[in-house]
C-alpha cells in the first residue's frame, strides 16, 4: 500500500510539473504574440523632416502648408525637424507658413535646422519652431523689409484714375510708412520669439533688424538660435523632446505623397512639387547692371 501511494505521489508531482511547463510556454507564448500583435497594431513613432530649401513664395507656401498639415495631422509623426536652406522671400508668404508652424509647434515639437542659410523670411519661419540649431558657418538673420518706390503719377491721354494712387497704389511717402510698418512686425516677431526661446536674445530690437547675416557662432552667442550643431543633433533633439527613445525619420513629403497614391487629389500634390522644384535660383548678381549709383537709407519712422 505504502509504494502504491507513493507512486501517486510522484505521478502527481509530474503532473503538477507538466502543468507549470505548461502554463508557463503559454504565457511566453502570448507575450511574443502580444509584442509582435503590438507592433502590427501600434506603429512605430517617427520623426518628420520638413525642407525648405527654395526662395519663399506661392509654391512654397502650397507645398510647406500640405505637409505642415499632414505632420501636425500624423499620429505617428510625434515630432518635426524643419531643415532651413533658403534666402527667404515674400513676406505674405512667410507670415503664412510661419503662423502654420506656430501651430504645429502647438502640438508637437520642432526643432529647426539651419544647413547654409536662413535668411528674412526663412529665419522668421524658423523662429516659429520649438528650437532652432545651426551650424558654426550658418548665415543666419537678414531681418529686414525691401519694396520698391512707386512710379510717379502721370497724366495720361488714355486712361483715367478715380483717385490719386490708383494707378501707383502708393505715394512716395506711404510706401515708406508702410515699409515701416512691416519692418516693425518682423523685428517685433523675432524678439518676441526669441526671447521666450531657451537661449534667449541677447540684442536690442533696434540691433536685430538691420538686415544683417550673423554666422552661426554669433547667432548662438546673440541669442537668435539655441544650439549649435547638426541635423543629426537636431533630430536628437526633436526626439528628446518628444520623448522618444526609439523612432523612425522620414520625409514627411513622402510620407505625404505615399498617403495619396492612388487618390484623385495625388495629381494634383505632385502639380505643386513639379512647380516648386521649377523655380529659379536667386541670383542677384543678375541685377547688378540696373542698381542705381547711390543707395537710399532707411531710417525707422518710429
Amino acid at each position: 500500500m505504502s509504494q502504491t501511494h507513493e507512486e501517486e505521489n510522484t505521478k502527481s508531482v509530474e503532473r503538477i510539473v507538466q502543468r507549470t511547463v505548461l502554463f508557463g510556454l503559454l504565457v511566453a507564448l502570448a507575450l511574443v504574440a502580444g509584442y509582435y500583435l503590438a507592433i502590427a497594431l501600434i506603429p512605430t513613432p517617427k520623426i518628420g523632416v520638413i525642407y525648405l530649401d527654395t526662395q519663399v513664395g506661392g509654391p512654397t507656401v502650397e507645398a510647406m502648408s500640405q505637409e505642415i498639415n499632414y505632420a501636425r495631422k500624423a499620429r505617428d509623426i510625434k515630432a518635426v525637424v524643419l531643415m532651413v536652406n533658403s534666402p527667404g522671400g515674400g513676406a505674405s508668404s512667410g507670415h503664412d507658413i510661419y503662423y502654420q508652424m506656430r501651430k504645429l509647434r502647438a502640438e508637437k515639437p520642432i526643432v529647426a535646422s539651419v544647413d547654409v542659410l536662413a535668411a528674412s523670411a526663412a529665419y522668421q519661419i524658423a523662429v516659429g519652431a520649438t528650437e532652432i540649431y545651426a551650424k558654426p558657418a550658418s548665415f543666419i538673420g537678414n531681418i529686414g523689409v525691401i519694396v520698391g518706390l512707386p512710379a510717379p503719377e502721370t497724366l495720361s491721354e488714355q486712361f483715367i484714375t478715380t483717385g490719386p494712387f490708383k494707378a501707383t497704389a502708393f505715394s512716395a511717402t506711404g510706401i515708406v510708412q508702410k515699409l515701416d510698418l512691416l519692418y516693425a512686425n518682423f523685428r517685433d516677431s523675432v524678439v518676441a520669439e526669441r526671447k521666450a526661446a531657451p537661449n534667449p536674445l541677447k540684442l536690442d530690437p533696434d540691433a536685430v533688424a538691420t538686415g544683417e547675416l550673423w554666422v552661426g557662432l554669433e547667432a548662438k552667442e546673440h541669442g537668435l538660435i539655441d544650439e549649435l550643431g547638426s541635423k543629426l543633433d537636431a533630430i536628437d533633439r526633436a526626439a528628446e523632446l518628444a520623448g522618444l527613445s526609439h523612432y523612425e525619420v522620414v520625409n514627411v513629403r513622402d510620407e505625404y505623397l505615399s498617403s495619396l497614391e492612388g487618390t484623385p487629389q495625388y495629381p494634383t500634390a505632385m502639380k505643386v512639387y513639379e512647380e516648386l522644384d521649377n523655380q529659379p535660383e536667386i541670383d542677384l548678381s543678375a541685377q547688378s547692371s540696373d542698381w542705381p549709383s547711390f543707395y537710399q537709407m532707411y531710417i525707422p519712422l518710429e
